[in-house]
Parts: structure tokens; C-alpha cells; sequence
């Protein structure tokens, strides 16, 4: 899987350092493709060379349909926002293409019968859904899609069940390399989370449980606050698609923190020697819950700005030269 996991991470910048190459299905399975031949010599490369393919060839091959390309599409213009490929808007048009191709990589593993998905399925993905150009370039160097299947079946350690049953049985669950697949994310927000921004989250906690600390707070308004960061936090990915991260922010506060106050009067009222309510304290408790509203939402607006500041302060530190690693540099 993490071979898998870097491929995709390097295609947006693949697809940027070659505009004007256009963004559709057919360039990006090419450099898709041309990314897995970059790749460590893998198994299925080996798979690939028992088949008498010659790699150099092939790569050579496929640079230089890339290249045409990237010409043919210089004559309809730029596309716009390549040449940065770390906006977010960019990348979003790029997964529009990359999660299909994805998708039918799925779809090989699940009737392979793997409970996995790896490169070998994105290759064959990729050979399976070739377009003219790309699938006569496959042909003229004996790639061809049973061929190809049959190789990796071969080349792949099988189960006692399977050897047995030569029709494979789809697996009930597909182990994906991250945890929500390949849907559209939200702006800004990197696909897996690395050790830096673990300890940034943490280190934002501590000095927030810290100030709190310092301020006498209790343990229930510590439990309160952590709940409604934590649920605006998670609330900017996934309401609305992560297309609209501070409405996302307003949304959840308005609704949370009321909850959270209704929460700890009943509470209090269950504590109650008497277990006896009265009247007041309904009333009392009902207004408070309708003023938290508008100040949940507030709160929640200050707690959406603070995350995304987070990863703001991230993407800005992504974009400075020599932060990351340019592996495009080489022959093509």
C-alpha cells in the first residue's frame, strides 16, 4: 500500500512540472503510469520483464507520448492554476480524473480477490482503460491486459482456498491505504496526517488546557471546550463536502455547545439529593441553552479559524523550496 500511497501523492506535481499538459483521463493514467515506472523495480515490474517487456523501452516510449501531448495541449492554452501544485483547486481537478482511475483499481483488487490495493491494480486499471494512443504504445510492447493479470496472479503468494477455486471470491472488505479513500477532500487538508502535524495538534491542546489550567477552569469546562474544538475540527472535512470550512465551523458550534450546556444541567439536576427540578431551574436552563447558540456559533467561528490557521501555517511551509523533495528531476 505505501507504494501505492506515494504514487498518488506525487501525480499533481507530476501533472504541474509538464504544463501545458491537459487535464483529462488520458494524462493522467500517462503519468500515472510513468510513475510507476519511476517507482522501485516492484514485483510487477518483474512480473513485466519475465513477459519480455523492456522497461527502458517502455519508459522511453511513454515520455516521449507524454511530450506530444504536452505539445498538442500547448496549443489550446494553460490550464488554469497548473504550475502550482500545491492549490488546493488544482488538486481537486486533478482527484476529479485520478478517482476514477482509483476506483477501477478497485475494482481489479475486489475481483482478484484481494483484500488489499496496490500498484499491480492500478496497473492493471491502467492497462485495462488505456485509450488509443496510450493502448497502442502498451501494444507495441507486448503489454497486454490477460497477459499482464495472469503474470501477477502468478507472481502473487496464493491461500489454499484460492489455488483451489480458480474463480476468485470478492473480498467482503478492501483494505484502502487511507482511512476515507480517494472522495474529494476538504481544501487545504492533506490526505494522511505526518508526525509534525500530530505534534502541532498536540502542542495546540497542551497550551490551550494550559491557559485553561491557569484560568482555574474545572475538569467540566475542560470537557466542554475539548468536545467543541474537537467537533469543529472534525466537522470543517466533513460537512458540506469540506467546501465551505467556516460555515462547517458555525454550524457545528451553534449545535454543539448548546448540547454540551443542556448536557451539564441534567447533570447537575441528576446529582440533585432530591432528584426534585424546579420550575426556575427549567426555565433558567431552557434560556441558557438559547444564548449559547449564538455564542456556540461564535466560539465555533474562533475554533475553525485556529484549526485551519493549523494547516495554513502547514501548506506555507510545504511551499518553501527544499521542504519537500523534487523526484522529477532525472532524465524526463
Amino acid at each position: 500500500m505505501a507504494d501505492l500511497i506515494h504514487v498518488v501523492e506525487q501525480v499533481p506535481r507530476r501533472v504541474a512540472v509538464r504544463a501545458p499538459l491537459g487535464l483529462d483521463d488520458s494524462s493522467i493514467a500517462m503519468v500515472v503510469l510513468w510513475t510507476l515506472l519511476r517507482w522501485e523495480r516492484t514485483f510487477w515490474v518483474v512480473c513485466l520483464e519475465n513477459l519480455g517487456v523492456d522497461i527502458w523501452n517502455l519508459t522511453c516510449e511513454l515520455d516521449a507520448l507524454i511530450r506530444r501531448k504536452k505539445a498538442a495541449s500547448a496549443v489550446d492554452g494553460p490550464q488554469p492554476h497548473v504550475g502550482d501544485p500545491w492549490s488546493s483547486r488544482f488538486r481537486q481537478e486533478v482527484d476529479r480524473f485520478l478517482n476514477p482511475l482509483l476506483d477501477r483499481a478497485e475494482q481489479e483488487a475486489r475481483a482478484m480477490g484481494h483484500r488489499y490495493l496496490g500498484s499491480e491494480h492500478l496497473l492493471l486499471a491502467i492497462v485495462a482503460g488505456a485509450d488509443p494512443p496510450l493502448a497502442a504504445l502498451l501494444a507495441r510492447c507486448r503489454i497486454h491486459y490477460p497477459e499482464v493479470k495472469d503474470a501477477i496472479l502468478a507472481a502473487l503468494p496464493q491461500s489454499p482456498s484460492t489455488a483451489a477455486n480458480p474463480e476468485p471470491t470478492p473480498a467482503p472488505e478492501l483494505k484502502r491505504p487511507w482511512g476515507a479513500g480517494w472522495d474529494t477532500t476538504a481544501p487545504g487538508v492533506p490526505r494522511r496526517f505526518g508526525l509534525a502535524v500530530l505534534l502541532l495538534m498536540v502542542t495546540l491542546y497542551s497550551v490551550l488546557f494550559a491557559s485553561m489550567q491557569l484560568l482555574g477552569a474545572t475538569p467540566v469546562t475542560f470537557t466542554v471546550v475539548a468536545v467543541l474544538v474537537t467537533g469543529v475540527g472534525l466537522g470543517q472535512p466533513l460537512l458540506f463536502g469540506g467546501k465551505y470550512p467556516r460555515a462547517a465551523s458555525i454550524w457545528v458550534g451553534a449545535c454543539l455547545f448548546p448540547v454540551e450546556i443542556l448536557v451539564v444541567d441534567v447533570g447537575k439536576w441528576l446529582t440533585l439529593a432530591e432528584h426534585s427540578v424546579s420550575v426556575d431551574a427549567v426555565a433558567e436552563s431552557i434560556a441558557r441553552v438559547a444564548l449559547s447558540i449564538p455564542g456556540g456559533a461564535f466560539f465555533g467561528y474562533l475554533s475553525g479559524g485556529l484549526t485551519a490557521g493549523v494547516f495554513f501555517l502547514l501548506d506555507r511551509y510545504a511551499k518553501k523550496p527544499g521542504a519537500q523533495r523534487d523526484s522529477d528531476e532525472g532524465p524526463f
